[in-house]
């Protein structure tokens, strides 16, 4: 594995944040155009991701995997909500322990459950484990927007514990809406289109390709513009969030690597799920808390710490994954 592939990403990352920094300090991204472009990421470009990323790779992924003996696409599909089953098990862990003040309890949630499994998932597990690893991982990524719309949009506009019941929350919900978003159709249409062996039209496949194709630069644009009002000294300083940063980066996924192996132990998707594990917090996370009124600045300062420490822990899971392939 070259590991400047993984550096290169992470460079393209800051670079990014830093250009949306920037664009905030000269007043391009206010406070506007930062809230409309997160209604044209939450609401347009990231279902044409969805639908491009299972029409355009998994199709072709499937083509070879005929021939490599792959697991099946029901099968993955299934297990994919076993990660996520246990990455909730291990937030709500971690959120426990670290004794989260109630007002940030359910972002912290949010934060250790949703990892950048997409943007930056796809091009390192491609890397390291070629088109197979890039199948499954992109079967997940399908799930992670199925449980973040759903889940995901329940742990933000829930209520803090001690000012109503569980049930009550669920009913301040918008179910019909909610289950009903572009994201959680865009899912459904890409399953739909893979099962089906569907082949788009090359002018409507380029021009999903290209519209999704804007949603992580667009993202890491706002993620800098939220950075914008943030000062270093305020990063190095909050040793909480420091301490939160290392664990779930670093401590986090060798757990999830403990609890994983009781259920799977196939040479491409344990290691996949156990570098997918190690993401750090979705840029997605700052666009919800933008779009649920949640703590912004938090958000922003946690993606680029777990994104920074990522260069570390990278390096690190890789090196479990390949111990363990040769042992």
């Amino acid at each position: 594995m070259d590991i400047s592939i993984v550096v290169s990403q992470m460079l393209k990352l800051f670079l990014m944040i830093c250009l949306g920094t920037l664009l905030a300090k000269i007043e391009i991204l206010d406070l506007h155009t930062k809230q409309k472009l997160t209604k044209l990421l939450l609401h347009v470009t990231t279902p044409f991701m969805i639908i491009d990323a299972f029409h355009d790779r998994l199709q072709m992924v499937e083509a070879q995997a005929e021939h490599s003996q792959s697991l099946s696409v029901g099968y993955v599909f299934l297990m994919s909500f076993l990660f996520y089953a246990i990455m909730l098990l291990l937030s709500v862990l971690l959120v426990f322990l670290m004794r989260i003040p109630k007002e940030n309890k359910k972002l912290f949630l949010f934060m250790t459950l949703f990892g950048n499994v997409g943007f930056m998932g796809f091009p390192i597990v491609s890397a390291v484990y070629g088109n197979e690893g890039l199948f499954y991982s992109a079967i997940l990524n399908c799930v992670f927007n199925i449980v973040i719309y759903t889940l995901g949009v329940l742990l933000m506009t829930a209520k803090p514990a001690g000012t109503g019941k569980f049930l009550e929350n669920l009913h301040s919900i918008e179910w019909k809406k909610l289950l009903f978003s572009p994201a959680v159709i865009g899912s459904g249409v890409a399953i739909l289109v893979f099962s089906c062996h569907i082949r788009l039209p090359d002018i409507l496949a380029e021009t999903f390709d290209t519209i999704g194709g804007l949603t992580s630069p667009l993202a890491m644009l706002v993620v800098g513009a939220n950075l914008s009002g943030i000062r270093i000294r305020e990063l190095v300083s909050d040793w909480k969030l420091n301490f939160y940063a290392i664990v779930r980066q670093i401590a986090l996924p060798l757990v999830f690597w403990i609890l994983i192996r009781r259920f799977t132990t196939h040479s491409i998707l344990t290691p996949v799920w156990l570098l997918l594990s190690a993401m750090p917090i979705a840029n997605t996370t700052a666009l919800f808390a933008t779009e649920y009124h949640a703590d912004e600045a938090l958000a922003s300062k946690s993606i680029f710490l777990t994104t920074l420490l990522s260069l570390i822990s990278f390096p690190l899971i890789i090196g479990i994954c390949s111990h363990s392939a040769g042992s």
